[in-house]
């Protein structure tokens, strides 16, 4: 029997020591680096970025009635028969503000369009707790004219 030999072909050698010589090479290039200069710490606290202000699950329910007459005229009974329901809650919404307002009006003539005029006295009612609310306006079944249903989602306490 003979015994046959491989002999590697002296190119295929030679490219084998190439590819070694070259990852050597990168390896010596990048450990030569320098690394990047480190942030110097300043003298003035940079700004912590803040949270978004979030709502609170759970809403505050208020019921009462509003004259629609009134309401659509924008007299100031209208905006104290809310500011008196809003007073009612106590602690409830002393000092807070509200995120979104979604307003439920009884109107034989249109309920969504009570609750719409409504929903424009709410700032002059309570500016602080009104003042950048975003509302809607629903139609609430089943109630004599006149009543007004709000929920009331507060933002977070920080």
């Amino acid at each position: 029997m003979a015994v046959v030999r491989s002999r590697l072909p002296t190119i295929a050698l030679a490219g084998w020591l190439l590819a070694d010589l070259l990852l050597a090479f990168s390896i010596v290039v990048l450990g030569t680096q320098e690394p990047p200069p480190r942030p110097r710490a300043s003298s003035t606290p940079s700004p912590t970025p803040s949270r978004p202000p979030a709502l609170e699950r759970r809403y505050v329910q208020v019921s009462l009635n509003v004259d629609p007459d009134a309401a659509a005229r924008g007299e100031e009974s209208a905006v104290e028969a809310i500011r008196r329901a809003i007073r009612a809650q106590g602690p409830r919404l002393a000092g807070r503000r509200a995120g979104i307002v979604l307003t439920f009006g009884a109107q034989h003539s249109g309920g969504e369009s009570f609750a719409n005029d409504v929903n424009k006295l709410l700032p002059r009612a309570d500016d602080l707790l009104f003042g950048d609310v975003a509302t809607r306006d629903f139609q609430l079944l089943g109630a004599s004219g006149g009543a007004v249903l709000l929920n009331i989602y507060l933002f977070y306490d920080h």
